[in-house]
């Protein structure tokens, strides 16, 4: 049985995508090269803005690293044919042509641009994708972020869905997210996020490998999708100015909003 497997280059998408490696007989693997995993600061912001730019993505960086480890694509990827695209390159003929040759059973994406023609055209009837953010409420771009900038946490989580040439709009098949503890700061509970997705990964492989099909949901509403360009730094400071990064404490204490996601699943 093959796979083929769309990955981003960066530890949180190896900690996942090597998760599904086992459970194939042939794995052709696609990786995307991120971008930086600690940013530098956009120009014209304030000395303060950018202090909490940095410190953001350095406890990102610090929070991940303790979570998935220091993990390259060569070490995690070595016994597996491997081809190396960037954005540009992620949706060429070269890649559909070496797609359709390797005719796969099934298709897992996690980490990489949006997969449009000819690319799209070439792939399984079952391509999932793992979103790091509840659809419909939270799609597109930062979205362990905006959850948290809008004082609830408990939206902080994944959604796994088939893709579509519009961003994370396909059929969902799953839904999961992280307990929420006290003390759990925004990086905490987003690296939560990503190992419950990792767990949950599993139960989604083994049921399409039993059932051959999902039974997922098609998404009725459009939600909202965030763009990169709706995040600026100043905007951090409700995580840290306004909540000293304790928004879950606040949750759990019960003074912010109180609805819950109504989560979705065809795999229980």
């Amino acid at each position: 049985m093959k796979l083929i497997l769309f990955s981003g280059d960066h530890p949180r998408h190896l900690f996942v995508n090597k998760e599904i490696l086992g459970y194939f007989d042939e794995v052709l693997i696609i990786i995307m090269n991120r971008e930086e995993t600690i940013p530098s600061p956009p120009s014209g912001i304030s000395k303060h803005d950018i202090h909490l730019f940095k410190k953001h993505f350095k406890n990102r960086y610090l929070i991940e690293s303790a979570n998935y480890g220091h993990l390259n694509a060569k070490d995690v990827f070595q016994h597996h044919e491997t081809i190396y695209v960037n954005r540009d390159t992620l949706n060429s003929e070269k890649i559909a042509s070496r797609v359709r040759e390797f005719n796969a059973d099934f298709c897992f994406i996690f980490g990489v641009g949006l997969i449009l023609d000819p690319v799209i055209g070439e792939l399984p009837n079952d391509k999932i994708n793992l979103h790091l953010g509840l659809s419909p409420w939270y799609k597109g771009a930062a979205t362990l972020f905006w959850p948290f900038y809008h004082l609830e946490p408990q939206f902080c989580g994944s959604t796994f869905h088939q893709i579509s040439k519009q961003a994370d709009a396909g059929e969902i098949i799953h839904q999961c997210v992280p307990e929420l503890f006290k003390g759990d700061t925004i990086h905490d509970v987003g690296a939560r996020a990503v190992i419950k997705a990792k767990e949950d990964l599993c139960d989604i492989v083994s049921f399409w490998k039993k059932n051959r099909e999902f039974k997922g949901m098609i998404q009725t509403t459009s939600g909202r999708n965030w763009r990169g360009i709706d995040f600026h730094p100043s905007q951090l400071r409700v995580i840290y100015d306004l909540f000293d990064d304790k928004i879950v404490d606040n949750y759990l204490l019960g003074k912010l909003n109180k609805r819950t996601p109504k989560l979705f699943s065809c795999i229980k």
